[in-house]
This record gives structure tokens, sequence and C-alpha cells, in this order.
């Protein structure tokens, strides 16, 4: 084998790892595209919801975890510029932040009163898309306890 081959030649087990290596830094991408599609739908409806429609809302709180998940989101992406390896538990974990500020979101908006409760099935979907099911089975609990 000459010199231009064997840099071009990778091990099986290595070409594996390279692969999962890419698809976890690109399902963590997409899941920095949804939480930033969030972000803007969330604060959209917050002010929709308190100036339009009139209904108060304790703004200073909702916008404070809507700021936080945006730092959470622009630490993710900072995150997906390092070279290690994006697991299923880093996923997992980003899936339970989100899920923790739609709590948060839901508390300070009515609780299980409020119609958008049904986005609790949006992080289940997403989990079971992304992750091996048992972090999908720990979003699904997760979910349904919150």
């Amino acid at each position: 084998m000459d010199a231009a081959a064997a840099r071009t030649h990778t091990a099986p087990g290595e070409a594996g790892q390279a692969a999962d290596k890419l698809a976890g830094r690109n399902n963590l991408l997409q899941l920095i595209q949804l939480r930033w599609l969030a972000v803007a739908g969330q604060l959209v409806t917050i002010l929709a919801v308190h100036f339009a429609l009139g209904i108060p809302l304790p703004l200073a709180e909702m916008l404070t975890l809507l700021g936080a998940l945006a730092l959470f989101n622009a630490a993710s992406w900072l995150r997906t510029r390092a070279a290690f390896r994006v697991g299923d538990t880093e996923l997992l974990a980003g899936l339970l932040v989100d899920v923790g500020v739609l709590s948060g979101q839901l508390f300070y908006a009515g609780g299980v009163t409020n119609p958008f409760i049904f986005l609790y099935l949006l992080q289940v979907a997403v989990a079971s898309v992304l992750l091996r099911p048992r972090h999908t089975w720990t979003i699904v609990a997760t979910t349904s306890l919150c």
C-alpha cells in the first residue's frame, strides 16, 4: 500500500465511530434548530396572549425562563463546535431541559388547564426519533410526571 492509500484507509471500527460522532452532532444541531423555533414560538405566544388578548401573565418569570432556554441553546450551539462525541445522554439532558422549561411555562400560564399541554407529546416524539428506547422512556416518565 502506498503512502497516499495508507492515509485515506480507515479501519472498519474507525469509520463506524466517525459516523456515530457525526450522527450525534447532527442530532444536536437538529435539537438546536427545533429549540430556536420553540423560543420564537413561545415569545410570540406569551406576548400575544398578554398584550393582544389582554390575559395577564407573569411576564418576568416567563421571559426569564425563555431567556434561560435561549442561553442554553446558544451554549449547545457552541458545544457543537467541540470535537467531542455527542452521545445519547447529552441529547437526553437537552430534552430534559426543554421539558423543564415547558413545565415552568405551563405552570405560570394555567397549569394542566393550559391548551399547550399537548406540547409534552412533541418532546416524546423527538426523543423517540433521536434516542435509544431507555432514554425515550425517561422522557415519557418525566413528561408524565410534569
